[in-house]
């Protein structure tokens, strides 16, 4: 298969199925389970696909904003309602305790800003509920940091969708090699969530 045919493809996938791609992208992505998926790329690729209205981009927005937003509200009311017994079951103490730590000095500032810390930003929002931390404040804070969070991949995706004829163009030019960038972006995808998953394995020892 072509390059250019797996972009059409894809391109398919995310007309039919591409707004449920996003949401639930955002929802693992947010997740302890976020290192499985390459969850800004796939943000990104709706955004690239919303160019030329083949795919709604305010639709996909939404989408990607709601499930990220789900998963800090669903960590809220686990906290508030578990203590601490779904962070010694995931053996995360060390991540937890770094939240707390976070959200003790930083405030509701820190549910804004540790969208970018992979490891602690669910337990930032799960602490939140265990320390009944004011639910509207909470509720501001976590929806504005998943609409930045989610925002910023799928602007980018459609800004590149805008020179797609190009990129298109210089793919054909490449041939096989286009397929090597490819898999090499893949491998370092793969690579990168393996390494987050053994961070995470051994901060849990």
């Amino acid at each position: 298969m072509k390059i250019i045919d797996f972009i059409l493809e894809l391109e398919h996938l995310y007309i039919s199925y591409g707004y449920l791609i996003v949401f639930f992208t955002s929802f693992i992505e947010i997740s302890p389970m976020g290192w499985v998926i390459p969850g800004g790329t796939l943000l990104a690729v709706g955004g690239f696909f919303a160019y030329g209205n083949r795919v709604s981009l305010l639709i996909i927005l939404i989408f990607g904003w709601a499930g990220a937003w789900l998963t800090f509200l669903i960590a809220y009311f686990l906290g508030r309602q578990t203590g601490y017994q779904l962070v010694v079951k995931l053996k995360q103490e060390k991540n937890a305790n770094q939240a707390r730590e976070l959200l003790k000095k930083h405030g509701g500032v820190i549910l804004t800003t540790s969208m970018m810390a992979n490891l602690t930003r669910f337990w930032v929002a799960y602490i939140a509920g265990k320390e009944h931390y004011n639910f509207l404040r909470f509720l501001f804070y976590s929806g504005s940091a998943s609409l930045a969070w989610s925002s910023l991949f799928i602007i980018i995706g459609y800004f590149a969708g805008s020179e797609r004829t190009k990129l298109e163009s210089g793919i054909t030019r490449l041939g096989i090699v286009a397929w090597l960038f490819f898999l090499i972006a893949g491998l370092v995808i793969y690579l990168k969530a393996k390494k987050e998953f053994k961070q995470m394995k051994k901060e849990s020892v």
